[in-house]
């Protein structure tokens, strides 16, 4: 005849096999013996906290608790399951309690870190990481979790440490790489970023999240090749995350293979029928092979869905302005800069539509506001060179158009309108000088 402890090893056992239902059998026979015995309830909730079943999880930790208040395992447990159901808040609470009763809780501390950062509370999230370092400092988790804090709030030194701290005690740990990867890319280090990313899967050669973000530093360094290939290998291993399709159809878009993009915006349409991205990026391949009605149609959508998509308008916007609507087009783009007045581009193409109605003080004022949120936007200084010298204002401009020769030298356009500017000013050397560059550089005069 079995006693409790006897019965407490066989259900442990099963329980190690992951034989949960015959486990949770043992145990419930456990209490039945002895209905005081916390330890039945505890590893009951045990049992069915691995299978997912938090209620019934937090129910029998209730019970554990019932018998020993002061148990902090207990909280710990019943708030890992809380934490999962998604209710932060009590989970917080239990946590809390945990490390009340046992102050060198390293690991209640770091979950209680991660539902604050989930929450936004980054400082508090900051300080528990420090603790659950400071009682646990071998653990890779944690250095790694307080440098995506660290990330975030730009202190990139400091995340580098913590990388690197974390790959020390772990070389292969694919978060402390993956984030490491990140930072890199939020500091502009594609290269390095490559690298770790490339790290990652080699590490693990089937992580989507890699190829994919690998992928997308591929597409900004305008290797949409390497992008492509990066993003098919995702699609591959993850035929339905739109993401994926949404960024392979912009890298094929950057190649000018519109088909190609059309059919991979098509299906993260199909896969994500309310991705508002999917379709502003499927109008402006329809818009490219002349599909206009269609690429219409899908920004009228992408604006039902989110009434507040400036990129949505922006985009309309364009199409507007290509099929001659010039009022709807100003329309579109004023409602893209109230949406989102940090954006250059609206600004600028506006301003285009107020120089093709002829309203050029208009015109002039858009680019100004274009250039000071991006000094360097290159179409900004070439339109406002051409406003310059309609108005023949030829000073202004040989300074927009020099402007515009600066950020792109090899800008054919630029010196042909800079040499008519500086005929008009008599300076004819260096209006030859300009011809004859703009010639070089391909353009027929």
């Amino acid at each position: 005849m079995f006693d409790e402890m006897d019965l407490m090893r066989r259900g442990e056992a099963l329980r190690e096999k992951k034989d949960y239902e015959q486990a949770i059998a043992v145990f419930s026979e456990v209490i039945r013996i002895n209905p005081r015995l916390a330890e039945a309830y505890y590893a009951r909730g045990n049992c069915y906290e691995e299978q997912g079943l938090h209620d019934e999880a937090i129910a029998n930790y209730n019970e554990v608790l019932r018998f020993s208040p002061r148990e902090p395992a207990a909280y710990y447990n019943r708030g890992c399951a809380y934490s999962k159901k998604g209710d932060r808040t009590q989970a917080i609470a239990d946590y809390t309690k945990a490390i009340e009763l046992d102050p060198q809780y390293a690991k209640a501390y770091y979950n209680r870190g991660v539902l604050y950062f989930k929450r936004g509370e980054l400082d508090r999230a900051l300080a528990d990481f420090q603790d659950a370092i400071r009682l646990q400092p071998k653990d890779p988790d944690f250095y790694v979790s307080r440098g995506l804090v660290y990330t975030i709030q730009r202190n990139f030194e400091a995340a580098l440490a913590d990388y690197e701290k974390a790959l020390q005690l772990q070389p292969k740990h694919l978060k402390a790489h993956g984030n490491r990867a990140n930072l890199f890319e939020m500091q502009g280090k594609y290269e390095q970023a490559l690298e770790e990313y490339t790290e990652v899967l080699r590490i693990n050669p089937k992580d989507v999240k890699a190829y994919l973000n690998r992928g997308l530093v591929y597409f900004r360094l305008g290797r949409y090749d390497e992008a492509i290939a990066d993003f098919t290998e995702a699609a591959r291993l993850s035929p339905k995350n739109a993401k994926i399709f949404l960024n392979r159809g912009l890298a094929y878009a950057k190649k000018h293979e519109n088909q190609k993009a059309l059919t991979d915006f098509d299906e993260a349409i199909r896969l994500e029928p309310k991705n508002v991205d999917a379709y502003i990026a499927r109008g402006s391949a329809r818009s490219a092979l002349g599909r206009r009605e269609e690429a219409l149609e899908d920004y009228n959508e992408a604006i039902r869905l989110n009434p507040r998509s400036a990129k949505a308008y922006f985009h309309r916007g364009v199409l507007h302005g290509l099929e001659g609507r010039l009022d709807s087009a100003l329309q579109d783009y004023t409602q893209a800069i109230q949406l989102d007045e940090a954006d250059p581009h609206p600004w600028c193409h506006r301003g285009v539509i107020y120089a093709r109605k002829q309203l050029f003080s208009e015109a002039l004022a858009d680019y100004a506001a274009a250039l000071e949120r991006d000094p360097n936007y290159l179409a900004a200084h070439y339109n406002r060179g051409l406003v310059y010298r309609i108005l023949g204002q030829w000073e202004e401009a040989i300074a927009a158009f020099s402007e515009a020769i600066r950020i792109d030298p090899t800008y054919a356009r630029a010196y042909q309108n800079r040499a008519v500017a500086y005929s008009q000013k008599g300076k004819h050397t260096q209006a030859a000088a300009d011809l004859e560059k703009a010639k070089q550089l391909g353009l027929s005069i």
